[in-house]
This record gives structure tokens, sequence and C-alpha cells, in this order.
């Protein structure tokens, strides 16, 4: 029998519990959790090394980050799907990469949860009532909530996660619009579909705008004042993508002086390390508005996600061992 690969995972440590449990154990496979000097000293000689993070900071972060010269690395597998955190220049042209979806389920259900959450301002109305504060009641003449059924809604990328988010909106009869790169068909659960170079004629009429599309150079900043201030007042902007799409500064001003009815935001603009559990994740005090909705990049993280990736990532180490085609690789000749 030939020798096993040399893996090392530096992610979270379920796909360690994972690939240790269910892979051959003719492979021999190592945690880290961060970079640090023995992270790197492994490095060296491993096969296969799973990560978010080579040569750049992850989740759309810019600063360059050390690295170990790869000499006999066959696979670097992301554990996720957005490889803005992998410098490309930096990687042999004899290495696989490959990344893994199976997120658009639950960012699916995040986003309609948290539209379904504003429309009955729900989190307020629940702690209003642990008060036995009953101002919220049809029965003392309190304002009706919202409803997300016919809601105009705009999907900014239509990859996995607007196509699964269209799926699961469609049965609210909402009026759903795909704003994309390159022009696509309307499909089924599409009202309209339009280039994103058209997204300032069409926003204005947009009840929820949810941002869905890959960070790149081409939309980097796409979401400023210009199309923050051609959004309707009482819009809501939901944001499951990267934080540096939206201009931070045009965002929170949007917020603060209410030239927009608010936002859901889970992708920031700054992230803490490894040990750091109160963080800012901006310059400015967004958790100070009451019109935005805070979360700490959760909306992929469930259970089942998390196994459907390293049920990939563990077919892809068997295809590697076994030369066969890889699933979801990334061809960075152009990077």
């Amino acid at each position: 029998m030939k020798s096993g690969l040399k893996i090392i995972v530096q992610s979270s440590k379920f796909f360690y519990d994972y690939l240790k449990d269910n892979l051959n154990k003719i492979h021999e496979i190592k945690y880290f959790k961060a970079q640090n000097k023995e992270f790197f000293s492994h490095c060296k000689n491993t096969d296969v090394l799973i990560t978010m993070s080579w040569g750049r900071s992850m989740f759309g972060g810019k600063k360059a980050t050390s690295i170990v010269p790869q000499k006999k690395l066959k696979l670097l597998h992301l554990p996720g799907a957005g490889y803005d955190g992998i410098d490309f220049s930096k990687i042999s042209k004899n290495t696989k990469v490959c990344n893994v979806y199976g997120h658009e389920i639950p960012i699916a259900e995040y986003c309609i949860a948290n539209m379904l959450a504003w429309e009955i301002n729900l989190i307020n109305k629940a702690n209003n009532f642990k008060k036995l504060n009953w101002s919220d009641s049809l029965i003392l003449g309190a304002m009706p909530h919202g409803e997300l059924y016919n809601k105009k809604v705009g999907i900014l990328g239509y990859g996995k996660i607007g196509k699964e988010i269209s799926k699961k909106l469609s049965c609210f009869d909402c009026a759903i619009a795909a704003f994309t790169r390159r022009k696509i068909r309307k499909n089924k659960y599409l009202s309209a579909a339009y280039l994103s170079l058209d997204l300032k004629k069409h926003i204005q009429s947009l009840d929820y705008l949810i941002i869905a599309c890959t960070l790149n150079s081409s939309t980097e900043g796409l979401i400023g004042v210009d199309l923050l201030s051609a959004m309707k007042k009482t819009a809501v902007l939901i944001n499951v993508a990267r934080g540096e799409i939206i201009n931070e500064k045009d965002l929170y001003n949007a917020l603060k002086l209410k030239h927009i009815g608010g936002a859901v935001v889970d992708t920031w603009y700054k992230y803490p390390n490894a040990t750091s559990i109160k963080f800012n994740p901006s310059k400015y005090d967004f958790h100070k508005l009451k019109n935005i909705v805070m979360t700490p990049h959760v909306s992929a993280w469930s259970k089942n996600m998390i196994v459907r990736r390293a049920k990939l990532i563990k077919l892809n180490i068997e295809n590697l061992y076994n030369k066969k085609k890889l699933i979801n690789e990334i061809k960075f000749n152009n990077f």
C-alpha cells in the first residue's frame, strides 16, 4: 500500500474531527488553531492544507500575512466558499485549489428569518411583553405590523445563495429581481432580471436589497452614498456577502441619519483574532444604532452545513489520493 497524505487543518476543529474520524487511517492529519511557528514548520512538508487564509487575511482583509515556501503542497482546500483570503500569486502552479459551498441553505433561511422579524418587529415586541407591557397589542390600539407578502426584493448576485433565497422567498409572493454582472434569464422565482449596472434605475422601488455577490475589484465599495440615497426611506439592506461591498462610512451615515429604514449585517469590515471575544467590527459605532440588526458572521454556520462541507473535503482528499478529478477546483491562472 502506498503511503498516505500529510494533511493540516487550520480552521474550525469541526472539520478536523470529521476528517480524523472518517478518512482512511493511512493519512496523517494535524490540527492548528492559528498560523503560528509550529503551523508553518509543519506546512513545509504537507500534501494538503485546509485553511481560509494563505498570504492574506481572510474575510475581505487586505493585510498580507507571512507564509513559508511550498514544495510538496498538492492541494489547498478552503473550508468555505470565499477565496479573498488567498494570495494566488504565492501558490505553486502544481498546487490545486478547491472551495466548498453548502452554505446557501442556512444563509437563505437567515435572510428570511430576519425579514420576517423586521416586518413584525418581533424582537422588540417579545422583549416588551416579557416586561408585561401590552402597548404593542391590538387591544390597546397599537400600530399594526407589516408583512413580507408582496414585498419587492432585490438580490445583488445570483449564484448559489441568490438562487436559494429567491426559491425560499417565492412562497411569500414577493416580487424578486436579480441583479447580476452578466445578463441572465428570468426563472420561475424571479419577477425580473437586470444587470448590476442598472441597479440605480430600480433600487428606489425595492423594499429589501440583499447583497449576495462576491467581493472583487468591481464590487468593492459598490454600494455607496449614490445608491443608498436612492433607496426608499423604509428600505432594508441585508449583507451576507462581504463587508467591503458596502462603503462603511456611507452605510453608517445612511442608518444614523435614517436615509434608509435599516440594515441586517452579518459580514463586517474588521474581524478579531482567534482569542478576542469583545471586538468592534467597524471603526464606526454601528452597535449604538437602533435600526440595525448585527450578527457576527453566523448566517451560514449551521451544523448541517459543516457536515456537507466536511464530506466534500473528505471526498476531494480521497480523489487526490486516487488521482481522480477534484470537485470545485478554482482555476487561478488569472489571479
